[in-house]
């Protein structure tokens, strides 16, 4: 690979982060799992201050989120100008707010989209937001999901979890790899082995096993509890709190449930998360 943007693109809470530390440890094939704290393969984030901050000229500070929008664009050309393939981060959806892209196709070289069924990632934005379960299903149906411009990161738009998927899979000629987060936590092999392929690297199954158990739940937590993780929101979160599927099950009432498969049931059967009687297979 040479030059363009490779997106890594999901909701959040999705299972993005768990691929970066994929990548890193397969890139890096060391004798030990690199740190969490340490992840320079997938170096770039859109929604990184310090990037827009290095096209702007000035503080983000400065900026309302118009001004912030406007440097997307010569954001990702530099980005995609780079000698080597930039692989980056992004939760906004694949359309545009105020009349301009957020993210630029001819910019981008393809994507890896990571889907994660839409119960466990309402519980899981509600934990990492904090914010009651019933506002965090109202947020995630709302066409206008967004997250804010903080110290931290500037503002991403989501949209609803079903239009977030569809705008990312329903472009002729543009087809990302999606991967499923519960495919991922049951066969880790088979799943980052279609990763490895997309990305057209050599075939070998030792570094890819050895990558896999780097980059497992087990070990990133206790990275975490060792030392912390410098991209969490809050200094008292846990990032990742337990990464189990149906999770949910314990913390939705059945009317959230209904609700949640009211507005995203076309997309959550298409992904295999409804089975043909519209109950949740996960």
């Amino acid at each position: 690979m040479a030059g363009g943007i490779l997106w890594l693109a999901s909701y959040p809470k999705s299972g993005n982060t768990w691929i970066r530390i994929f990548l890193e440890n397969l890139f890096r094939d060391a004798a030990r799992p690199v740190s969490i704290n340490e992840l320079n393969v997938v170096g770039f984030g859109d929604a990184h201050i310090p990037l827009y901050e290095r096209i702007g000229g000035r503080p983000i500070a400065g900026m309302d989120d118009t001004a912030i929008h406007a440097l997307r664009e010569p954001l990702q050309r530099f980005l995609a100008n780079r000698p080597e393939t930039s692989i980056v981060k992004t939760h906004n959806l694949l359309g545009e707010h105020e009349g301009r892209p957020l993210i630029h196709l001819e910019h981008s070289m393809g994507a890896i989209y990571i889907a994660r069924n839409v119960f466990d990632v309402t519980v899981s934005l509600a934990r990492h937001y904090n914010l009651a379960i019933e506002d965090a299903v109202e947020a995630i149906c709302s066409p206008a999901m967004r997250t804010p411009t903080t110290g931290a990161a500037v503002f991403q738009v989501l949209g609803r979890w079903c239009d977030h998927y569809r705008s990312w899979t329903g472009i002729p000629g543009f087809e990302p790899l999606v991967l499923r987060y519960e495919d991922m936590k049951a066969r880790p092999m088979k799943a980052f082995d279609r990763v490895v392929r997309f990305l057209k690297l050599p075939a070998n199954p030792a570094r890819v096993a050895k990558a896999v158990k780097f980059s497992s739940f087990e070990e990133v937590a206790r990275q975490e509890r060792a030392g912390g993780f410098r991209e969490r929101v809050r200094e008292d979160q846990v990032f990742f709190h337990s990464g189990r599927v149906g999770g949910w099950r314990q913390q939705l009432t059945p009317g959230q449930v209904t609700r949640l498969v009211e507005v995203h049931g076309e997309v959550l059967t298409e992904l295999g998360y409804l089975d043909k009687q519209g109950r949740p297979t996960v």
